[in-house]
Formats: structure tokens, sequence, C-alpha cells
């Protein structure tokens, strides 16, 4: 006796005029209640084998063939969790619900799908407000639901197409100048996190990698770091809270690298080396190389939230207004530009995915650096304003009026 399905996973049978009738239940209700199926004949039974399991992997998938309206909210919320979520780094996923959640699903969620317009798009990113990366990033979401159902076919068009942009409001990468770099590090004096946030001043790391860093991704001698793991917030939806998880992968393949420090740098991590070493053991905890290189007052891991709230408390010891902890790292940027590093080993220092990212960003100061290196050809400029060469140029007059040179 063959097996019998399971609820939900559609049905063959045998019609009277030979036809093979296939039955699937698109786990959609019509209007009057009824369950939603799709009817498929097919002319032997091995054909309609095939097509059961084509629209039982095409349903798992996200795959619609209903006529019943698929909301644009299910949709993408399908998207997000069967398509994305598997590839995506939880920081990465964790923005895509929350854009969808926040922005998408109040203004086009109960939009049927098929129904959905360039106008439902174009009026919900609109009454959005907020940034242009917001904006881009709520757009992405949106736009890249809709090209995959475009794809498998649920709708003919990507409506976000046509779909008009914001002013970009994007401003220069802000850095510290030097008199506010002095300050800062004069009130950094005395306090607990001093090493840990002249560490991100000094390397350019992002915010999450410093954190998890332990001592064996530390290279004295060789005056190295290496970066291979990164400390994330993982939101949680049930709670609606976050927790700090430490991921053992970072953003991409060129995040995982290896920073030349400073001699300067070097001095303070060795000094702070020992100091760990002689507080580990006074506290009677075990110390290794496998153990962290900054600890909270408790001993125990950094809190990202913990370490920005003692930033800005030493910003505005030091009268710096408007600075965060992603200033520490375009600050470290600047002043390898304005001390001449070319600028592939400032990508690579930075972990950017290539040398038109870090041009991106800092194209601004790279103009300054062109002027400064223009004015090296200074010494080639007697050579026009010399009386000897003046005598000697050949002077070209301009062509009369009507007549070709």
């Amino acid at each position: 006796m063959p097996k019998r399905r399971a609820n939900g996973e559609g049905s063959i049978r045998k019609r009277k005029d030979g036809k093979w009738l296939v039955t699937f239940p698109t786990g959609l209700y019509k209007e009057n209640g009824k369950r939603d199926l799709i009817y498929k004949y097919c002319a032997t039974q091995a054909e309609a084998v095939e097509a059961l399991r084509q629209l039982q992997s095409e349903k798992a998938m996200g795959v619609c063939h209903s006529k019943a309206a698929v909301k644009t909210g299910e949709w993408i919320n399908t998207w997000i969790e069967k398509h994305k979520a598997p590839k995506l780094a939880p920081s990465t996923l964790t923005s895509y619900r929350n854009n969808f959640r926040v922005h998408i699903k109040p203004y086009v969620g109960e939009v049927a799908l098929k129904e959905l317009t360039t106008y439902h798009i174009q009026k919900m990113l609109d009454s959005m407000g907020g940034s242009f990366s917001l904006f881009v990033k709520v757009y992405n979401v949106i736009h890249g639901a809709l090209e995959k159902a475009v794809e498998l076919g649920m709708i003919p068009r990507n409506p976000c197409k046509g779909v008009a942009y914001p002013k970009d409001d994007r401003k220069d990468v802000w850095a510290l100048t030097k008199e506010e770099q002095q300050r800062l590090i004069a009130a950094l004096d005395g306090e607990y996190y001093r090493v840990m946030l002249l560490t991100y001043l000094y390397t350019g790391m992002r915010a999450g990698e410093c954190i998890p860093l332990q001592w064996k991704d530390v290279d004295l001698n060789k005056r190295t770091i290496r970066v291979n793991k990164k400390a994330i917030l993982n939101h949680d939806y049930a709670t609606h809270s976050g927790k700090q998880e430490i991921q053992d992968f970072c953003k991409t393949e060129s995040s995982k690298r290896t920073i030349v420090i400073t001699a300067g740098l070097v001095a303070i991590l060795a000094e702070h080396k020992e100091e760990m070493k002689k507080r580990a053991a006074a506290l009677g905890l075990e110390w290794s190389e496998e153990s962290l290189v900054f600890w909270n007052t408790r001993n125990k891991i950094v809190q990202y939230g913990n370490l920005k709230e003692s930033l800005n408390k030493i910003y505005r010891k030091a009268g710096i207004e408007g600075a965060t902890m992603h200033t520490l790292r375009h600050t470290y940027a600047t002043r390898c530009f304005e001390a001449g590093v070319d600028i592939k080993a400032i990508s690579e220092q930075l972990g950017h995915a290539n040398v038109k990212t870090t041009y991106n960003i800092y194209v601004h100061l790279l103009e300054d650096t062109k002027v400064k290196e223009i004015d090296k050809l200074s010494e080639i400029d007697k050579f026009i304003a010399s009386e000897d060469a003046t005598e000697s140029a050949v002077v070209i007059p301009f062509p009369e009026s009507g007549k070709a040179v």
C-alpha cells in the first residue's frame, strides 16, 4: 500500500479519463474561508509525481502560484528568512529585519504583492524621513525581495524601478584635528578604558574588532595585531532586546587582516600586558595568551554600549562635540593620509575590500594631497619664468579671422 502524504504535501490521483490530477494546497485561504488549491493535469503518473515535487520545492522557497492574494509583507518576510538569512552575517540580518518591521511592513505589508506599484513604494520611502543612508538600506531590502519575486515569476516586473532617490545628504567623513586629538589623549589620562581607546585611535579598527582581541592576536615583537573576529549586537525579537555576541569571522574576507602598529602603541600595550598579568594574579584569575586584551571593571568582556558611553563622557571632558566611536577610525586614516602613507597600505590597514572603497570614503583628503604633490613641480616653474626661456620662446600668433592654420 503506498505511503500517504502528510497534510499540506498535496496529492495525486488518476481520473476516469486516464489523466493524472495533482492537487496542491498553497497554504492560503480564499475569502470564503476554504483552502486555496492548485490543480495540475498530467498525461502520465511520472509527470504528475514530478509536477508535485516541483510545487513542493517552490513552496519551500516561498514561491506561490495561488490566485489568492499574496501580501507584500508575507513575501518580503519569506525572502528575508528563507533566502537571505542563511547567507547574511547576524548584524546584517538584524538590519534587514529591523528595516522590514519598522519601515516596510506598516506601509505596504497588507498590499497584495501583484498590486504593489511604484507609487506605493515611493510614498512609503518619502514618508519614512531620516537620512539618505537609511533610505538606501530600506530600498535595498524591498528591491531585493521584489527582484527575487520577478525571478520566480510571482510578478512581471519590479515596481522599485522608477523610484526617485532623495538628495544624497551624506557628508565627508569627519576626523579629529591634530589639536583635538591631543586634547582627547590628554583627557584619557586616568580613564579606565585609556589603553583600549588609544588602540582604536592608533589602529583604525572597527568598533566590534577590538573588543574580542586576545593576547595571542597581538605580537609585540613583530608589531602586529591580527583581526579575525568581532563583537556584534544580536537582536532578540521576542524580548525586544539586544545581546552582545562574539562572531568568529569578520565583516568580509578583507576584514580578516594583520595590522601593523606603531612603536608607541607597542610600548603602551606591553605595559598594559604586564598590568593585566598582575591584576589576574591578585584576583586569583587564570591568565594566558588566550586571555582577553581588554577587560571591563568586572573582569569580563567589554560591552560596546558601556565603552561608547565612556568615550562620549571623555569627548565632553575634552570639549569635543559631535564625535563618535567611528571618528577614531576616520582620525587614524586621516593621519595616515597626512603622513603620506600609500593608499593601498591604508586600505589594507582599515580592512577595506579594495582601494576603491578607501578612495570613495577619503577622496576629499586625496584632493588636498594632490595639490601638495603637484606643488612639488614648482622646481620646473623656473623654465617658464626665466628670462632665457622667455627670450627664446617661439610665439605662435592667433590666425586671422576666416583663415585656417
